[in-house]
């Protein structure tokens, strides 16, 4: 504050200098032509201030001081407004928590008399009547009680059909299940209406004074309707004695506890809401008392039959299913005591906004509330339940299929989810009267709050977007990817040209959506994000301009994708490198050697590519036979084998050209090689190979046609017998024929 004052006092003494004086009179020009005109330095610092204030005559030095004066004082209220401000503030904090303390102090002092109005309240239900009209009074509420029963008996008889298939049902499906308990909910909702209805109308029929009329309609509509609308609702998610009827996936000790407790207490709550209007109507006073306490009891019931259930309702979250994710277990332990905790602040939000005055927050929105909180773990069963029911059909029998199902189904979940957590936060925010679109008419907090929403639904918003991609993504994978076994040592037909390119495609639009959704959601919060465009647009010159290998990597994939050279799982050549094309990604792709190791070859450095899985494959065979074979005969034989396998069906999906012979191929000093071909799909021509062999060889053995081996003869002279030679002969004479029999390695043959 005090450079402002400084400053403020520098433009306005600058200023001065040229006006005129409040007597009519100037600093800078007077009327006097003799007087030296002052012209302010365009740098003021103390020296210059000093130089300035002494070319002043004594009614410019007076004038100055009294603005400075004035400044100061203009400051001091500033500083005085803002100290107001913070004291205000402080002041409604300190207001807010006194009045919530006096107000808790009032209840508690009040509960004697409390207790005493609610023995009053009770007492005035049987007060004033005429000697026996107590006695007609609890008749006739029986009489109409027991109409409204008779109603609902008429209308179970009606329905007695429905209930008995419902009843000997056995649903396999989701949506049976849910078929089953929405027609069971149906009959038992529609049963109580029934009793509600006929109740009251008996009721208006047997009263005619205000007074009982309203004294029997709210007893039976708070103390009788609502407990039964909520058991049937409890009885719909939980069903108890029905198992198999379980929408939400936890044990039968925790179905019936959850049910049997917030019976119990929809019970209370309704007791309560019915003294708390009688004493209204009569006038008796501690009705908010009553709703106070009344509501106490209801948040400690709530909070601690959530932590007793705390292993079931974990088990409902989790929904029983094998593959949760270490966020879903995460948030399934937590979910009981996070629940228990927002049930405790309903609460104390409830009790300050009243104590504020503020009666937009009533005890039944509060109660809505809470009724949404405690229900969110069994709408996610539903939501899951649903999301199964919506999954389409993934195409493909492949891992890849099957990841993708269980992908798809946990992105529905996902997307179900985020809308669920959405809708609650939505509905339970206006039950508490935040009303969204007025926070940015509000103060700087409540455009905090503002913008802080909308930064959450464009960040929501972006979520579903990848979602959306993944589910697309992973639906195309599983039709495009091939089925069968994996390739061979060789590569195999490869798959489609759309699975090789929708990896890269994922990747693309997730980076996509992820920067897009960042520079909205940073909007949003009010950051200029012109400067990151900037900043992003020279980020890539910079990368363009020092990184020309990596762009050209880029460039070269980007075209070997289009010119659709190369596809995951085919097997080529780059150079003198070969393998099976495992994996691309922008500036690179993995080669798979016949041995194993992982070979990365940048776009860029590929002048020339050789692609072996293309169209059809042609495997061509050598056979050595000795030179007395029949080689007509051989010919005839392979013409055969090819014919036959032809005739198995698995080997002629594969099949493009049968096996047949080429005829003399060489002859070497062993004997004469003949070769025979086939030609299948890339990929099929492993198994055919296999097979080729295996029937040539049992063609072979049994037509007498033995294959050619190297031999060596030894010649002995006709003066020595076999038999007459000692060991040490028969040694040397193995010895040589060993070495003879080897190939010269220093000088194999050309």
């Amino acid at each position: 504050m005090k450079t402002f004052r400084y400053l403020l006092s520098m433009i306005l003494l600058g200023f001065l200098l040229y006006v005129p004086t409040f007597d009519g009179t100037a600093f800078a020009q007077s009327e006097n032509p003799e007087m030296e005109v002052v012209e302010v330095p365009q740098a003021l610092g103390p020296e210059s201030m000093q130089a300035l204030v002494s070319k002043l005559d004594e009614k410019q030095t007076a004038a100055l001081v009294e603005l400075i004066s004035l400044l100061n004082s203009s400051a001091n209220n500033v500083d005085s407004v803002a100290g107001q401000e913070n004291l205000a503030t402080n002041e409604i904090i300190r207001g807010w928590f006194v009045a919530f303390a006096e107000n808790l102090n009032t209840h508690l002092q009040f509960f004697p008399q409390m207790v005493a109005a609610v023995g009053k309240t009770f007492a005035s239900i049987f007060q004033g009547r005429e000697p026996g009209g107590n006695l007609v009074f609890l008749l006739l509420l029986a009489l109409s009680i027991a109409a409204g029963m008779a109603a609902e008996w008429i209308f179970n008889r009606v329905t007695a059909n429905k209930r008995e298939k419902i009843r000997q049902s056995r649903p396999v499906a989701f949506r049976e299940t849910l078929a089953i308990l929405s027609a069971r909910a149906g009959i038992e909702i529609g049963g109580v209406i029934m009793f509600t209805l006929v109740a009251l109308i008996t009721a208006n029929l047997f009263f005619q004074a205000d007074n009982d009329r309203f004294l029997v309609s709210t007893f039976i509509f708070n103390a009788i309707f609502l407990v039964r609308i909520i058991g049937s609702i409890l009885h719909f998610v939980l069903a108890p004695r029905r198992p198999e009827l379980r929408l939400v996936h936890t044990d039968t000790w925790t179905a019936q506890y959850l049910e049997r407790n917030f019976i119990l207490l929809t019970a209370i709550v309704g007791v309560g809401f019915f003294l708390a209007a009688m004493m209204n109507k009569n006038g008796i006073g501690y009705g908010e008392t009553l709703r106070f306490w009344v509501g106490l009891a209801l948040h400690i019931g709530i909070i601690f039959v959530t932590l007793r259930a705390r292993l079931g309702l974990t088990r409902i979250i989790e929904g029983g299913d094998e593959h949760l994710t270490p966020g879903l277990k995460r948030m399934a332990s937590w979910w009981p005591a996070a629940s228990a905790a927002v049930v405790a602040f309903n609460w104390f939000f409830l009790q300050f906004v009243l104590s504020g005055g503020h009666q937009e927050l009533s005890p039944q929105r509060s109660a809505a509330a809470i009724a949404l909180i405690v229900m969110a773990p069994f709408l996610d069963t539903i939501v899951r339940g649903i999301a199964a029911q919506l999954v389409p059909v993934i195409e493909g029998k492949n891992k890849v299929a099957e990841n993708a199902l269980n992908e798809t189904r946990f992105c529905y979940i996902r997307v179900g989810r985020i809308l669920l957590i959405g809708l609650l936060i939505i509905t339970i925010g206006k039950l508490w009267g935040v009303n969204l679109r007025n926070l940015a008419e509000a103060g700087l907090g409540a455009q905090a709050a503002a913008h802080g929403v909308g930064f959450l639904l464009i960040l929501a918003l972006g979520y579903l977007a990848w979602e959306m991609t993944n589910l697309w993504i992973n639906k195309r994978l599983a039709r495009e990817l091939p089925e069968g076994e994996e390739a061979g040592a060789e590569g195999g037909s490869g798959q489609t040209r759309m699975a090789t390119i929708l990896p890269i495609m994922r990747m693309t639009t997730q980076v996509s959506i992820i920067i897009i959704t960042l520079l909205l959601a940073l909007s949003q919060l009010g950051v200029n994000i012109a400067p990151l465009l900037a900043g992003a647009g020279v980020l890539g010159l910079a990368i363009g301009f020092g990184a020309q290998t990596l762009v050209k990597d880029v460039v070269s994939g980007v075209f070997f994708l289009l010119d659709d050279a190369f596809r995951v799982g085919e097997f080529i050549s780059v150079g003198t490198t070969n393998g099976i094309v495992e994996k691309i990604s922008v500036r690179s792709l993995q080669l798979r050697s016949a041995t194993g190791p992982i070979h990365i070859i940048p776009y860029g450095s590929m002048s020339q590519l050789t692609n072996n899985s293309r169209d059809g494959v042609t495997m061509k065979l050598r056979f050595t036979v000795p030179f007395d074979t029949d080689l007509e005969k051989v010919r005839k034989l392979f013409k055969k084998i090819g014919q036959e396998i032809m005739e198995v069906p698995e080997h002629a999906e594969v099949m493009i050209n049968p096996f047949k012979s080429q005829g003399v191929a060489d002859v070497t000093d062993v004997g004469i090689v003949v070769r025979g071909k086939f030609t299948t799909i890339p990929g099929g021509q492993f198994q055919i190979r296999k097979e080729v062999y295996t029937r040539v060889q049992n063609a072979f053995a049994a037509n007498g046609i033995e294959f050619a081996r190297k031999e060596v003869r030894v010649q002995l002279a006709e003066s020595v017998k076999a038999e007459d030679l000692s060991d040490d002969q028969k040694n040397t004479i193995s010895a040589a024929a060993s070495e003879a029999a080897e190939p010269d390695r220093d000088n194999p043959p050309a």
